[in-house]
């Protein structure tokens, strides 16, 4: 599947952050930790939490990441940054994390190396830590293209089990992506282990 990711981040310019993050954000009850941001993107996620205090390791398969990452921080946030170039299927070995977030992320590891990944992810959020991010379900317009993964409740809840799940909210609806008009089904999820 070939997506011009830079387009992408170049047409979501000036957004937010978005609101499974937010979630994740009022679930933490510590002090801040470290967290890894998985298809960080554009890299919004990452700046507010490094300029929140929290160390950070953003990845994602764009080149650019880490230009992407740091435009913008303060000079104490960027110190807090690091960044890695890496394909879902090639990431190897993640280190522990108070947080792991994947906001509409997870999709695109390629369904074979999925259970790898989410093994991972599993294995790097600290007791007490939080994951934050999405899968997108059968109903979704995307089901069935190359390299992506997709869950149906049932199976989202199974990979969610042994942890406390704070919030699992399901999407299924149309709206718009930045291909245009599209069906979107999407768990938003925020768990804590």
């Amino acid at each position: 599947m070939a997506f011009d990711w830079s387009q992408f981040y170049e047409k979501q310019g000036g957004r937010g952050v978005r609101p499974t993050f937010e979630s994740a954000l009022a679930a933490w009850d510590r002090p801040a930790g470290t967290a890894i941001d998985l298809g960080c993107g554009d890299g919004v996620e990452t700046r507010e939490l490094a300029e929140r205090g929290w160390t950070v390791l953003a990845v994602d398969s764009d080149p650019a990441v880490d230009e992407r990452v740091r435009d913008g921080l303060s000079a104490e946030a960027t110190a807090r940054v690091s960044t890695r170039c890496a394909a879902f299927e090639a990431l190897g070995d993640l280190p522990r994390a108070d947080l792991v977030y994947a906001g509409f992320a997870l999709p695109f590891c390629d369904p074979t190396r999925f259970p790898y990944l989410w093994a991972d992810i599993r294995d790097a959020i600290e007791p007490g830590g939080l994951f934050a991010g999405e899968l997108f379900g059968p109903h979704d317009e995307w089901f069935g293209r190359p390299g992506m993964n997709f869950h149906d409740r049932a199976g989202v809840e199974a990979m969610l089990t042994g942890l406390d799940v704070l919030r699992l909210v399901e999407d299924d609806r149309r709206g718009m992506s930045f291909e245009g008009p599209k069906h979107w089904h999407v768990f938003h999820i925020v768990a804590r282990a």
